[in-house]
């Protein structure tokens, strides 16, 4: 309404635009070195892995964390269609997605787009997050913090949380699996940051087949990483990375000294 009384325009044209210039700024961000999301290079998995170490004291070797989302969606017309995306423990309908968090808060693997009915394994599965996270495991013997929901049965790259430690009896095994835990809250820190950046994502997405949901989802997350890497203000990046780069008393206390 607000854009139809500044330029004048009906609504259809309006449409129309708006639809353009998702697309324009997908393929404007998706090869831009803040936004995209790609596996990062050796020396940043290092640096990620010193970050998470430096927190967590077992996980010397992890460098990301991952977790599925779920967006509600509007029910479709037919029935069959409407099945796919039902998920039946929340009796609800949903559009999912996997996606993977670095201590800096940015994206470097994601999947997203899917039936609600899928689960979060499968979707991992489909989308070759599990071979991504094999290839960064294989070339900088790095791993990845998981819940209960991903199966980490013969993938010695995926360390997965535990609610229950009364099981596990050496002392090593017990508190990296107790560091894994506190480590995978941070996925749900990240899910906060990427849906509070973007707050209309709570809504219920509407139901349509010509692909604008994939450009809208492939949009936030690319404006999400252009935003954790140049702003940089998330409880991830603050919690992780932030201590190292910056001194209260430089930035803040000396200056109102005069010193």
């Amino acid at each position: 309404m607000s854009l139809q009384i500044i330029f004048g325009m009906t609504y259809s044209n309006l449409d129309d635009y708006l639809l353009f210039a998702k697309r324009i700024i997908v393929m404007v961000l998706r090869k831009h070195d803040k936004a995209s999301v790609r596996i990062p290079t050796p020396e940043k998995v290092d640096e990620y892995k010193q970050l998470v170490r430096n927190k967590h004291e077992f996980l010397t070797d992890v460098w990301c964390t991952m977790d599925g989302l779920k967006l509600t969606l509007e029910q479709s017309g037919d029935a069959l269609i409407q099945e796919r995306f039902y998920n039946g423990w929340t009796h609800d309908h949903y559009v999912s997605s996997v996606l993977c968090f670095c201590p800096d808060g940015t994206i470097p693997i994601a999947f997203i787009n899917c039936p609600g009915s899928l689960h979060d394994s499968q979707i991992a599965d489909y989308g070759n997050i599990y071979d991504k996270l094999q290839y960064v495991y294989e070339r900088d013997g790095a791993k990845c913090t998981v819940d209960s929901a991903f199966g980490n049965v013969a993938r010695e790259y995926l360390i997965k949380s535990s609610q229950e430690l009364i099981h596990i009896h050496d002392y090593t095994e017990g508190q990296i699996a107790k560091d894994a835990t506190s480590m995978r809250q941070s996925a749900e820190w990240g899910m906060r940051a990427f849906q509070s950046s973007m707050p209309r994502i709570k809504d219920w997405m509407k139901f349509e087949e010509r692909g604008e949901r994939l450009v809208t989802l492939s949009a936030m997350i690319y404006l999400y990483n252009f935003r954790a890497r140049t702003v940089g203000i998330n409880q991830l990046n603050s919690f992780y990375a932030a201590p190292l780069n910056r001194d209260a008393n430089v930035e803040y206390v000396l200056p109102l000294l005069n010193i």
